[in-house]
C-alpha cells in the first residue's frame, strides 16, 4: 500500500502508519465480514480505501484507477454470496449514497471521486445490516464537518473529504454491534 501511494504521488507515507490502518482495517474486516464472499469484498475496499484515502490526503483527489474497478469485482462477490435480499438492499444503499454525494457534489462541497467512493462503500456496508451505512453517513459527517471546522480556521477553503469517508465507514464497522447490526 505504501508503494501504490509512493507511485501516485510525489510522498511516502511514514510505514508505522500504513501498518496500524491496515492492522485496524484487517481486524474490523475479519471481525465484521459476513462469509468468506463478503469477506473479501470487505477485504478489496479496505485495501484499496487505505491507499486511496493517503492519495487524496496529499493530491487530492480519489483516482479511479483504484475505485472503478472494484465496483464490478465487489458486485460479483456480493452476487455469488447471496443474489436475494441483501444484494437488492446493498444496491439499494449505494444508490442512495451517489446520490446524496452527488447533490454535494453539484453544489460544490465534494469531489466525484467522494461520489464513486460512497457509492461503493455503501455497496459493501449495507450487505449485513442498512444501519450500518447509516451510521457511516453520520460518522462521516460528523469527521467531515470538524475537517472541515479546522480547515476554516486555519483560513483554507478545500480540503480531501475521502479521508474522512473512509474513517467514517470503519467507524461504523466498528460501532455495528452497537447499533443493533
Amino acid at each position: 500500500m505504501r508503494r501504490a501511494v509512493s507511485a501516485a504521488t510525489d510522498r511516502r507515507p511514514a510505514w508505522w502508519l500504513v501498518a496500524v490502518a491496515a492492522a485496524g482495517t484487517a481486524v474490523l474486516v475479519a471481525w465484521r465480514g459476513e462469509g468468506p464472499l463478503h469477506l473479501l469484498a470487505l477485504s478489496l475496499v479496505g485495501a484499496a480505501g487505505i491507499a486511496a484515502g493517503w492519495i487524496d490526503a496529499y493530491e487530492r483527489r480519489l483516482p479511479d484507477v483504484l475505485i472503478l474497478p472494484l465496483y464490478p469485482a465487489v458486485a460479483a462477490l456480493l452476487v455469488a454470496a447471496d443474489g436475494g435480499d441483501r444484494l437488492l438492499r446493498a444496491a439499494a444503499v449505494a444508490a442512495v449514497a451517489m446520490g446524496l454525494f452527488g447533490i454535494a457534489c453539484a453544489a460544490g462541497q465534494a469531489g466525484f471521486g467522494d461520489v464513486k467512493l460512497a457509492g461503493l462503500l455503501g455497496l459493501v456496508l449495507a450487505w449485513e445490516d442498512w444501519r450500518t451505512a447509516a451510521v457511516a453517513l453520520v460518522a462521516t459527517a460528523c469527521l467531515g464537518g470538524g475537517q472541515a471546522a479546522v480547515v476554516i480556521a486555519m483560513g483554507r477553503k478545500d480540503f480531501p473529504y475521502g479521508p474522512a469517508i473512509l474513517l467514517g465507514a470503519a467507524t461504523a464497522l466498528a460501532a455495528g454491534p452497537l447499533a443493533g447490526s
